[in-house]
């Protein structure tokens, strides 16, 4: 695989590379087609006619062929592995805006929880409260039919004490 040198040391972006690799695949189909049309009378059996040195030439340009042949495949991967990126960045940046969101939904439910731990005590505490005075009524009520229930005796009782001054 030949490796290609860049006199700078700067980056390419992606979209650079992407224009790049498109230029150089027009350029080798190119290059394709002018290698097979040169290679096409090379192959064809001409009435026994052979040029001095067709052979080395076709073989040359077999080569040749093979290797602009490996040349379009990996440009073709490398758009392939391009778009590829360009669909993992955008499935990234899609689970982000929804992490954002989870995060934000899940702070506004923090807060609902907290408020509605609040209700919640301020409602057990008015039940404490509550019970606590219906304990206290039915403790004067008792206390009263108490009272009702003596005060028929007493009158009895003042029936006997004059009876005593008698």
């Amino acid at each position: 695989m030949a490796m290609m040198v860049f006199p700078r040391e700067e980056k390419l972006s992606q979209d650079e590379i992407v224009l790049g690799t498109k230029a150089v695949i027009q350029g080798l189909e190119t290059l394709r087609g002018e290698h097979r049309a040169l290679l096409a009378p090379l192959v064809a059996p001409e009435a026994g006619e052979a040029e001095p040195g067709s052979q080395e030439r076709c073989i040359l340009l077999r080569r040749s062929l093979e290797a602009i042949e490996l040349g379009l495949g990996e440009a073709q991967v490398i758009l392939a592995l391009s778009s590829h990126l360009g669909a993992v960045e955008s499935e990234k940046q899609k689970l982000r805006a929804q992490v954002r969101r989870l995060v934000q939904e899940n702070q506004w439910l923090r807060e609902e929880l907290a408020g509605t731990q609040q209700k919640l005590q301020r409602s057990e505490q008015a039940v404490a409260q509550l019970e606590e005075e219906k304990q206290h009524l039915l403790f004067m009520s008792q206390i009263r039919k108490l009272d009702e229930d003596a005060s028929p005796n007493e009158e009895k009782g003042d029936v006997p004490k004059d009876t005593l001054d008698d």
